[in-house]
């Protein structure tokens, strides 16, 4: 019989009593990371039925089960992402699963390092010119959030993953900046104030793009907005009521990217 594992930490749980509700966590400490982390990004995935998914075949085992946990975020968000579920979808007995990933912050670190890994085919070589080196990398970083909205909740934290891919990301940032005049301590700081303005963006970017309740709420807050009298006086507000979220995100990222560059790159400070 197969043991039950922590939810946030996938550490074996005690064996309990066999009465009242079965436990999730196996410390407070555990149970308060997992609030904080569900009160600061909100609930990464809603409760819907993740789909069907294939067993992986061939290759290394460790890089078919990241692949596999990928594909469980995208379909259902990062909190369908366990151990438990991902040997369950694997076919594999528990155990084989900790052969190959320690626990889920293991698997949550892994997968960030395959998508940061990877290039698009035909991606061409970064631009020489600083700025535009800057304005790519920063695009390269927002699309990546785009398409995968659950890596923002493993990366925009103060212990993100530090595996060779996920470096070299932040590499690229900082040889760009001091490629524009800056010492490499002033490099590493443009870099937080770049990476926190497009993980602060990608903030807005909807997990989940059939809900179809959002544009309820859209539609029914503007309407209260205007009824109340609170887009009077308010010009900036009327304005962003006839926006669409949705299509205009990309639009509002690259007004604020190029405001940001503009500051970065108009010094560099002393």
């Amino acid at each position: 019989m197969l043991s039950a594992r922590c939810v946030e930490c996938e550490a074996e749980l005690p064996v309990g009593a066999g009465r009242g509700r079965p436990r999730r966590y196996c410390s407070r400490r555990c149970q308060a990371r997992a609030y904080r982390r569900r009160r600061e990004h909100g609930p990464i995935s809603s409760p819907r039925r993740i789909r069907d998914l294939p067993a992986p075949t061939g290759g290394d085992p460790r890089h078919r089960l990241v692949a596999l946990a990928v594909e469980l975020a995208d379909a259902g968000g990062l909190d369908a992402v366990s151990l438990r579920v991902l040997a369950q979808r694997a076919g594999l007995p528990a155990h084989a699963v900790y052969r190959h990933v320690r626990n889920r912050a293991d698997l949550l670190a892994a997968m960030a390092e395959q998508i940061t890994s990877t290039r698009p085919p035909g991606t061409a070589p970064l631009p020489r010119d600083p700025r535009r080196r800057l304005e790519r990398l920063a695009g390269d970083e927002w699309a990546m959030y785009r398409r995968y909205p659950w890596l923002l909740a493993i990366l925009a934290t103060d212990r993100p993953p530090t595996g060779p891919a996920v470096l070299a990301m932040v590499d690229r940032v900082v040889t760009a900046f001091t490629g524009a005049g800056y010492e490499p301590a002033d490099a590493f700081r443009a870099y937080l104030a770049l990476s926190g303005y497009v993980q602060g963006m990608a903030l807005l970017i909807r997990r989940d793009p059939g809900d179809t309740t959002y544009h309820a709420w859209w539609s029914a807050t503007r309407t209260r907005l205007e009824r109340t009298g609170r887009t009077r006086d308010r010009q900036w507000l009327a304005e962003a009521g006839q926006t669409r979220p949705d299509a205009d995100l990309d639009t509002w990222f690259q007004f604020g990217l190029r405001g940001l560059l503009d500051g970065l790159l108009h010094g560099p400070a002393r």
